[in-house]
Formats: C-alpha cells, sequence, structure tokens
C-alpha cells in the first residue's frame, strides 16, 4: 500500500508513520494543506489519513477539497482526543472513517487496511484470485493453502497489483508504490522482479495471475473458466440395412 499522512505529531507516542512503514507501506508526509491537494492529484494513492487534534480546527476544508478534487481512495481522520462537535463536522465533511482514542497502531493500521480494502473491491479478509490467497495481515501468499516464498518486494508487487486487477500499472508507477520516489532503479528492475514472482506462483500451480500488456505495464488478472462441455454429437445408429425395412426387394437374375 502507498498512504499520505497529513498533520502534526501530536506527541512523542506518535509513531504511526514508523508503525506503517514496519507493514510495507510506502508512507508520504506532509504539514501543508495545499501540498497534500498536489500530492492527491498526482500520486495513487489508497488512503489518505488525517492526524487530528482538538487543540486545532478540524480539517472540514481540505477534506471537501480533497472530495471536490476527485479523490477516490478513503480518507481516515486519527485523533488521540476529539469533541462531540468536531466529530460530527469531521464526519459530515466526508471521512470514511474516524478514529478516536485507538488503543494500538495496530488498531490504526489494521482498520486503514480495511478500508483500502473494500474500496478496491474486496471484501472478505484476504485478497482471493482464483487459487491464490493474499493476507494482507500476515503479508503472505499462498496457492491452494501452500506458501509461496516470496521478499519483501516481491510481496509488494503483488500486493499493489491485486489491489488495482484489472488495472495496468506501468513499471514507474511500481516503482513509486515500491520506493516512494526514494533511491528507486532502473525501471528494468520490475521485469525481474515479475519473472521471479511468476515462476513462484506456478512452481506451486497458481493461476496465470500477472499479465503483460507490452508497452504499458503489468496487470492483475482473475481468470474464470468460461468453458462449458460441449455435448458429443450422437453416434449413427446400428441397425437392419434401411433397403430391407422398405418392402422393396431387388431380386437378381429374375
Amino acid at each position: 500500500m502507498k498512504i499520505l499522512i497529513f498533520g502534526n505529531i501530536i506527541d512523542n507516542k506518535d509513531v504511526l508513520t514508523t508503525y506503517f512503514k514496519s507493514k510495507l507501506v510506502v508512507v508520504d508526509e506532509t504539514l501543508e494543506r495545499e501540498e497534500a491537494l498536489d500530492l492527491a492529484r498526482i500520486y495513487d494513492y489508497d488512503a489518505v489519513v488525517l492526524r487530528l487534534s482538538d487543540a486545532r480546527p478540524p480539517e472540514t476544508d481540505l477534506i471537501r477539497r480533497l472530495r471536490i478534487g476527485g479523490l477516490r481512495c478513503p480518507v481516515i481522520a486519527v485523533a488521540h482526543s476529539f469533541g462531540e462537535s468536531s466529530r460530527l463536522r469531521v464526519l459530515e465533511a466526508g471521512v470514511d472513517d474516524l478514529i478516536v482514542s485507538a488503543t494500538s497502531q495496530e488498531e490504526i493500521f489494521l482498520r486503514v487496511q480495511n478500508q483500502v480494502r473494500r474500496s478496491r473491491g474486496f471484501q472478505s479478509p484476504a485478497l482471493t484470485l482464483g487459487n491464490v490467497e493474499i493476507n494482507m495481515n500476515a503479508k503472505k501468499i499462498f496457492v491452494a493453502g501452500r506458501e509461496v516464498t516470496l521478499t519483501k518486494k516481491e510481496y509488494q508487487i503483488v500486493e499493489i497489483l491485486a489491489l488495482r486487477k484489472g488495472c495496468v500499472l506501468s513499471k514507474e508507477a511500481i516503482l513509486d508504490h515500491l520506493y516512494g520516489g526514494l533511491d528507486e532503479p532502473n525501471p528494468k528492475i520490475i521485469d525481474v522482479f515479475i519473472c521471479k514472482i511468476r515462476k513462484k506462483l506456478l512452481a506451486l500451480g497458481a493461476d496465470d495471475l500477472i499479465e503483460t500488456n507490452w508497452g504499458r505495464g503489468y496487470m492483475v488478472v482473475e481468470r474464470r473458466s468460461t468453458e462449458v462441455a460441449q455435448p458429443r454429437p450422437a453416434e449413427p445408429a446400428i441397425g437392419p440395412d434401411p433397403r430391407l425395412t422398405t418392402g422393396l426387394f431387388l431380386r437378381v437374375g429374375a
């Protein structure tokens, strides 16, 4: 996943960014409203997380401008404490979830991840594509119940493509989701990653999951068998010679 976090760190107990990164999430951060709007327009984020506080006015204007600007990903507001009037204003502005007084960073992460998963059309806890299951909580992939041994980057690529099932992602876009614009290698490295991923999946009998769109990039497709067994044509009946059933006989030598 790739998310944008907006807002000041409230206190030294706020380790949200560090925790998200430990879960293989690429994080962009900003304290400026206009920069947040620009970043949301430029990049394909899986979610936008807003740090809110009763000590500051609720960011209702930013939320509305994000929505007016066409942002489709979930917007989640997070606060340690928040009065009822502020809660109502933020919810009315259009956030998808408001998390107040969360007991742990893990709770925030899981609630954000659930919003992302549902926004991409996956209702169950795991991303299931054919006989491939992507467990976003454990960051593991299984084929018919057998775990696929993947590196962190390989797992991230499969998750990125799966969340955008049916959409072509360029190699540059995949790199941005992997590295967040920092120390990005040559885009050709994505071809190498994809080749290794395919071999590991196919070795365990996975469906052909990743499709190459030549000149554009890669996408995940869910292949469903549409072949219906056609009935075999009936064999010609074997019976008596039809000449013997017509009542007409040809007498030879008559």
